[in-house]
């Protein structure tokens, strides 16, 4: 991380009005915090959810991710859906709106697309009917704390500098803001960074030529372009058609000075950006030239921001293991399963994948989200408790909609008992899921 030596600037003392209270926070509205706030709110507490864009999605729709990952277990005969509750209703009302794909398989896996701006459309219907207030525009700055308790968030917004105040705190902020703020413990595999993705759009693209070009084919038609001078980071990515004549296409690899960025410097992420829209420029240019039905292709969109994979890991009351994930590890307080391998983008152009067994999955406890010595605060999503290799399987969409959904569950039910979210009894927390159609694993 950089370290600067400006002169430091004295800022006057201040005091930071409260402008909203809640029974609790969520931080982030992502699928992990969407999740969280509405799990929570339906379970009878008042909940704020803050955002630093203009709209909910995170991932899904800032980065422009374009298919729900880590939905299913898959054998060679069976695509099996191994994450239901809260993200099934996702995917109902993106039906509903015509906003969502069948599922697709690919290398040893499958995924479900979804249309960008449904996604937006869903996400913001779930979050009124369950009546949870939103603030858009919001970024946590820092937090206020009582003895061993987050007492308030602070944020940046166009009215200036405001405060926060929660009974509970959520942070489904994917970088571990609050958890970072509060002095929560947290790692970054610093120098083994997942590389970042500038997702785009292509526009007049032949998509029944592209039905039938298999990933292999793709990655020879992009390694012929290597060989034609073309620097291309990566020549093995995912492309499908997201409509007729639309692709979408999860193929640049970002880095700065050689390395993957630094999330949290961000003179360093603003190049980051810049770069990215460059490749997605030369990207371009090789797929018109080499990939057949891309002859007329062009730029639709590109994310808003760029996708980052990987930043600040909690260090929670469990830490999920590689070896969890490639043995199938079950947890008596399961509140999720996985079948995602784990997904390195590395360096090199390949991204690196480690299969689980066709067909089975891990189970992921509510210990990872959990922290040892706060007993308001939780986490969720990206930056869940888990090492670099596990992070890798976690970090996905459906399995981020798992792990919020389980955490709203759990500070509401402590908000309601006045107790701790370590003293909640799991068994409460399970129910209410397999209520809600949650798949926590078949019986043992």
């Amino acid at each position: 991380m950089t370290t600067y030596s400006f002169e430091a600037i004295a800022e006057p003392p201040r005091s930071t009005p409260v402008v909203r209270t809640a029974d609790i926070c969520v931080v982030g509205g992502g699928a992990a915090g969407v999740a969280a706030a509405i799990s929570a709110a339906r379970a009878g507490a008042k909940v704020l959810l803050l955002e630093r864009e203009g709209f909910l999605g995170g991932t899904l729709t800032s980065v422009s991710l374009g298919s729900i990952c880590g939905l299913y277990a898959v054998t060679e005969s069976e695509v099996r859906q191994i994450v239901g509750g809260f993200c099934n209703e996702v995917i109902e009302r993106l039906h509903a709106l015509d906003g969502v794909g069948e599922p697709t398989r690919w290398l040893e896996t499958a995924s479900l697309p979804y249309d960008l701006f449904a996604m937006k459309v869903v996400l913001d219907q779930l979050i009124r009917d369950a009546r949870v207030e939103v603030l858009f525009h919001s970024m946590v700055v820092g937090v206020a704390m009582d003895g061993p308790d987050v007492d308030a968030v602070l944020i940046e917004t166009k009215q200036g500098r405001l405060a926060i105040r929660a009974r509970a705190f959520l942070d489904c902020s994917g970088d571990a803001d609050v958890v970072k703020f509060a002095g929560a413990p947290f790692e970054i595999s610093t120098g083994d960074l997942q590389f970042p993705t500038t997702m785009v759009r292509f526009g007049g693209v032949d998509t029944t030529v592209l039905g039938n070009l298999s990933r292999a084919a793709l990655r020879e038609c992009l390694e012929r372009a290597v060989e034609d001078g073309y620097d291309l980071p990566r020549t093995a990515g995912g492309v499908f058609a997201e409509r007729p004549g639309l692709a979408h296409l999860n193929i640049t690899k970002v880095a700065v000075d050689g390395k993957s960025p630094d999330p949290f410097d961000v003179s360093v992420m603003s190049r980051a950006e810049l770069a990215g829209r460059e490749q997605v420029c030369l990207y371009l240019q090789a797929f018109r030239k080499f990939v057949p039905g891309f002859e007329s292709a062009f730029v639709m969109d590109t994310g808003a921001v760029i996708g980052v994979r990987e930043s600040r890991r909690t260090v929670g009351s469990y830490v999920l293991t590689d070896q969890d994930v490639l043995e199938g590890a079950r947890f008596s307080d399961a509140i999720a399963c996985c079948a995602w391998p784990m997904e390195d983008h590395a360096a090199g152009r390949a991204t690196k994948w480690i299969w689980l067994q066709p067909g089975t999955y891990f189970q992921i406890p509510l210990r990872s989200l959990t922290l040892p010595g706060f007993d308001n605060l939780m986490v969720a999503g990206r930056c869940a408790s888990a090492t670099h290799g596990a992070q890798a399987s976690i970090r996905v969409t459906a399995q981020c909609f798992a792990m919020g959904e389980a955490a709203g569950h759990a500070a509401a039910a402590a908000v309601t008992r006045q107790c701790s979210v370590h003293s909640v009894p799991v068994t409460d927390i399970r129910q209410a899921l397999a209520r809600n159609g949650a798949f926590l694993g078949d019986a043992q």
